[in-house]
């Protein structure tokens, strides 16, 4: 599958996190994207920056179309919701670029990123506001069946990096309930070998497939989400597939989109070849024309 992105759909409002977002774009300058869409607010109500007082999403357009001068750079404000607008947006590219910022609630998305990011056409970056972490691995949480979108993924971002890929695998005992238990609630080291097998065919599989490229296992017992929010301090980037979108009712990407130090790939129901049994909220293909204006 190829993942190389092509037409890039960026979040631009008055909330700083857009500006670790533009620089996450700008960083890949080089591989391929020849097209940056901005997507802003409508102007009467769109914040203003710098000392000549430039409207947000133009700012953030100048930005880029001065670090990748090649790269076609447009404008799209909406006067509807603005997380609505960049649900309706992102099947107009390759890849959803959002800021967020760290530890509180509120991001260019409008509030809680995990509302857009799951509801996209495509797959989503979440971006925390800075400092920066450190180079580390790119890494894969691995869910059952592997999602091969999210893998394609990281297995690019490995390449382009020259990183490793963690296979990290999060698990946690089921909870216990009034229908009774089950005879892995009762035996957690039957719990915990069922879940270092399953790592282990899936490593021995990649390892397999991808031979140029590393993979490190990584097992770890704890809720999922805050187990891979711990592990963003020491990752270039955290891949999510649809298991770990869906799981318990999206609390897992909550969580994960709220802790994390690094960007965060999330990979939705919608962004798959095929449709998602069951998947709900997927994003609306048809857009309001009058509710949008492209600036050139």
């Amino acid at each position: 599958m190829d993942e190389r992105w092509r037409t890039v759909t960026l979040a631009a409002d008055a909330a700083a996190p857009h500006e670790e977002a533009l620089h996450w774009v700008t960083d890949r300058a080089g591989t391929g994207i020849d097209r940056i869409r901005v997507i802003g607010v409508d102007p009467a109500i769109e914040g203003r920056t710098g000392p000549d007082g430039k409207r947000v999403a133009d700012a953030v357009a100048d930005a880029a179309r001065a670090a990748m001068p090649d790269a076609r750079v447009e404008v799209r404000r909406h006067a509807g919701p603005f997380t609505t607008a960049l649900v309706e947006e992102s099947d107009g590219g390759d890849v959803l670029v959002i800021g967020t910022f760290r530890g509180r609630r509120g991001s260019t998305a409008g509030g809680d990123p995990a509302r857009v990011a799951a509801r996209a056409a495509v797959p989503t970056v979440v971006v925390p506001e800075g400092p920066r972490p450190i180079a580390g691995d790119v890494v894969l949480a691995v869910e059952e069946p592997v999602d091969d979108r999210a893998l394609a993924i990281a297995v690019d971002e490995a390449r382009r990096l020259r990183r490793r890929v963690t296979l990290l695998r999060a698990w946690e005992m089921p909870v216990l309930t009034r229908t009774g238990l089950t005879d892995f609630a009762e035996d957690p080291m039957r719990w915990r070998t069922r879940n270092a097998e399953l790592l282990q065919r899936v490593t021995t599989d990649l390892v397999g497939r991808y031979p140029d490229v590393r993979f490190h296992p990584l097992l770890v017992e704890g809720h999922p989400g805050h187990a891979i929010a711990a592990h963003t301090r020491r990752a270039s980037v955290v891949v999510l597939g649809l298991g770990h979108v869906t799981a318990l009712s999206g609390s897992v990407l909550h969580d994960v989109l709220r802790e994390t130090v690094s960007p965060v790939v999330v990979v939705p129901p919608a962004a798959h070849d095929a449709p998602v049994p069951g998947a709900a909220d997927q994003p609306a293909r048809s857009r309001a024309a009058a509710a949008t204006r492209l600036v050139r």
